[in-house]
C-alpha cells in the first residue's frame, strides 16, 4: 500500500466522522441560493474559534469547486434553446391533488411563492392531517427566526382544502400528486378535463409513468407536462419537467419558468419509463445486488459509494423507503418499487420470484437476497431491520444473520465467492449509471451530458463527484473498456451493452487528440 493511498483513506475516514456534524457545509446548492461553501465555512467557524484542521479546508475548497460547476451546469439546464421566443404563462392559482408526503411538500412550494393552492383530496383526515404538517413545518421556521408570524399567516391563508376537483376550476395549474397507478390518474384527469379552465395547464407528478398514457384522455394534450418534484419537495432542489408527445413549447416554458420560481432547479427530460434519474438508477441498483451475490457485503458497498461521492448507498437507501427523501429504492420488471416487502410482492404477482415461471428475457435476476430478507421478516428501517440492524436507533448497523443471508444466496446460485475491491465496487455502479446515461443521451431523453449531473447532484445525493464528469475525467476509451469487461464478465445483463453515445464520444476524443498531435485522423 502506497503512502498516498493510506494518506486518502485515513483522510476519507476522517471527513465520513465530521461529515455527520457538518453536513450542510457539504450538501450542493441550487442556483437560486446565493450562498458558497466559503460562507458556510465563516459561518461554521467563527475567526474567534477554533479554526478547521488544512485537510478540511481542502477537502471543502474541492467542494467548492464542485459545487460551482453543478451550479453553472443547471443554469445551463435552465435555457432551453427551442423555448426561447415562446412566452411563459403567469401562474397565480393552482390545484394539487392529493394530500400525502408530495401533495403537502408541493402545495408548500407554491404556497411559499404566494401562489394560491387548492388542495384536494376525498380523505378528511388525510387533507386535515397535511394542513397541520404544513402548518407545523412553518411554525418551526417561525422558532427558528427564518420566517415572520406574518409570512406564516400569509402561506396559510394561500391554502384552501377540498374533497372534489371541481375546486380545480378557474386555477392555472393543475398538479396531480397521487400514488403510482395509471388507471387512477387517468380517471383523475379525464374529470378535471371536464372543469378546468380551457388554457389550465395540468401536470403529473408521475416518477415514472409514462405521460402520454396518463394524459391519453384529455381534450387538451397540448396544455400538459410532467412535473417530477423529489420528496420532499419543500426541499429538494430538483425538478424533472417531462415533455410529452404533445406539450407545446408554451407549456414547456411555462413549467421551466414555475421551477425556477418555485427556487428549483428545472431539467428538461423526455418521457420514457423514469425518465433521467430513475430509469438510470435501476441498472445502479441491480449491480449493487449482483455484487452482494458475487462475494462484497451490504457495508463494503454503501461504504465503497459514499467514499466515491454519494450521500448515502444503495443498501441504507433501500432501509429507508419510504421514511426519507429519496426518490427511488429499486425496480421490478419495469416499475418502480418502494420498500423492500412491496418489492418482493410485485415481483412475486408478476411470476419473477419462482425461477420456474420467470422470463429469461428479462436477464440475471437481481432480487433474489431482497426476497430473502422480506421472508425472514426484514423490510427495512420499518421493522428494525432490513440490510441493516436498527434495533440500537436510526443508524445503520451490520447484522451477520444479513451477512450469511448474503452468502447462503451465493451458495445457492454456485457463486464462488471472492474479495471484492471497492474500486470494482465503483466502476461497476457508476459506469451502470454512465452507460445508462448515454443510453438516454442516445434517445434524447436528456439534451445534454450536463443535465443528467445535475439531476445525480440534486435529486440522487452526489455530492462529491456526478457519473457523467466521472467518466469523461476517466476518459472514453477507458471507459468502455470497462463497460466491455463488465458486459463480458455479466453476458446475461442488458444493461452493459455499450451505448452508441459512447462510442462516438471516444471517436470524438481520438479525432481531437489527433487534431492536438497534428497527425491524420484515421476514424
Amino acid at each position: 500500500m502506497s503512502c498516498h493511498s493510506a494518506l486518502r483513506r485515513r483522510l476519507n475516514a476522517r471527513m465520513v466522522s465530521f461529515s455527520a456534524r457538518y453536513s450542510s457545509l457539504l450538501l450542493p446548492l441550487p442556483p437560486s441560493s446565493p450562498r458558497t461553501t466559503s460562507t458556510r465555512l465563516q459561518k461554521t467557524f467563527p475567526a474567534t474559534s477554533w479554526s478547521p484542521p488544512p485537510f478540511l479546508c481542502r477537502a471543502l475548497s474541492s467542494r467548492n469547486e464542485v459545487e460551482e460547476r453543478i451550479r453553472k451546469y443547471a443554469k445551463e439546464a435552465c435555457r432551453v434553446e427551442e423555448l426561447q421566443g415562446f412566452e411563459a404563462k403567469d401562474v397565480l392559482s393552482s390545484a394539487v391533488i392529493g394530500a400525502g408526503t408530495m401533495g403537502g411538500g408541493i402545495a408548500m412550494c407554491l404556497a411559499e411563492k404566494n401562489i394560491k393552492v387548492q388542495l384536494i383530496d376525498k380523505d378528511p383526515k388525510m387533507l386535515q392531517g397535511c394542513f397541520e404538517r404544513m402548518k407545523k413545518n412553518w411554525e418551526n421556521a417561525v422558532s427558528k427566526g427564518k420566517i415572520t408570524k406574518e409570512v406564516l399567516e400569509q402561506r396559510l391563508k394561500c391554502i384552501h382544502l377540498h374533497d372534489s376537483v371541481d375546486a380545480c376550476r378557474g386555477v392555472d395549474l393543475v398538479i396531480e400528486a397521487i400514488f403510482e397507478d395509471m388507471k387512477a390518474k387517468k380517471e383523475i384527469f379525464k374529470e378535471v378535463d371536464t372543469v378546468a379552465k380551457e388554457d389550465a395547464i395540468l401536470a403529473s407528478n408521475t416518477s415514472t409513468l409514462n405521460i402520454d398514457h396518463i394524459f391519453s384522455d384529455v381534450s387538451r394534450p397540448h396544455n400538459t407536462v410532467g412535473l417530477h418534484f423529489f420528496s420532499p419537495a419543500q426541499v429538494m432542489p430538483l425538478l424533472e419537467v417531462v415533455r410529452g408527445g404533445s406539450s407545446s413549447k408554451q407549456t414547456l416554458a411555462t413549467a421551466m419558468k414555475l421551477g425556477q420560481t418555485l427556487g428549483k432547479s428545472p431539467v428538461l427530460a423526455g418521457n420514457c419509463f423514469g425518465f433521467i434519474g430513475n430509469r438510470m438508477f435501476e441498472s445502479y441498483t441491480k449491480e449493487a445486488m449482483f455484487l452482494l451475490e458475487e462475494g462484497a457485503l451490504p457495508h463494503e458497498v454503501d461504504e465503497a459509494i459514499q467514499e466515491w461521492g454519494m450521500v448515502m448507498g444503495p443498501f441504507a437507501v433501500s432501509d429507508l423507503a419510504g421514511k426519507c427523501s429519496w426518490p427511488i429504492v429499486a425496480f421490478s420488471h419495469g416499475r418502480m418499487i418502494a420498500g423492500l416487502d412491496i418489492g418482493y410482492l410485485i415481483r412475486k404477482e408478476q411470476g419473477l420470484v419462482d425461477p420456474q415461471t420467470r422470463s429469461k428475457e428479462s436477464g440475471r435476476y437481481a432480487g433474489t437476497i431482497a426476497d430473502r430478507l422480506v421472508l425472514s421478516g426484514r423490510k427495512g428501517q420499518k421493522t428494525q431491520g432490513g440490510f441493516y440492524d436498527y434495533s440500537k436507533g436510526r443508524n445503520p448497523e451490520r447484522d451477520p444473520s444479513v451477512e450469511e443471508i448474503v452468502k447462503s444466496v451465493s451458495r445457492d446460485l454456485g457463486v464462488t465467492r471472492r474479495k471484492i475491491q471497492k474500486e470494482e465496487i465503483v466502476e461497476r455502479c457508476i459506469l451502470s449509471l454512465v452507460n445508462e446515461g448515454y443510453k438516454i443521451l442516445d434517445e434524447g431523453i436528456a439534451r445534454a451530458w450536463t443535465d443528467i449531473d445535475v439531476v445525480y447532484a440534486y435529486g440522487y445525493g452526489a455530492r462529491n463527484q456526478q457519473p457523467m464528469t466521472y467518466a469523461r475525467e476517466l476518459g472514453m476509451k477507458k471507459v468502455l473498456e470497462l463497460i466491455r469487461k463488465y458486459q463480458r464478465q455479466c453476458p446475461d445483463a442488458p444493461h452493459w451493452k455499450p451505448a452508441q453515445g459512447i462510442l462516438d464520444a471516444l471517436r470524438e476524443e481520438d479525432r481531437l487528440r489527433a487534431q492536438q498531435q497534428n497527425v491524420p485522423y484515421l476514424g
